[in-house]
């Protein structure tokens, strides 16, 4: 699973696996630490272009 800090390779709607938030991540650009609970592993939900 995609953690914070490390390069988005998909774009697309992320869930953090510790409390469900949702986040979107462009490619290229680093996944960051989930707002609401600061976890740091993500789950795609739904890509995007």
């Amino acid at each position: 699973m995609p953690k914070s800090g490390q390069t988005v390779e998909q774009s697309g709607i992320y869930k953090c696996t510790k409390c469900g938030n949702e986040v979107t991540c462009v490619k290229g650009e680093p996944f960051p630490p989930c707002r609401k609970c600061s976890n740091s592993e993500y789950k795609l939900i739904r890509a995007t272009k």
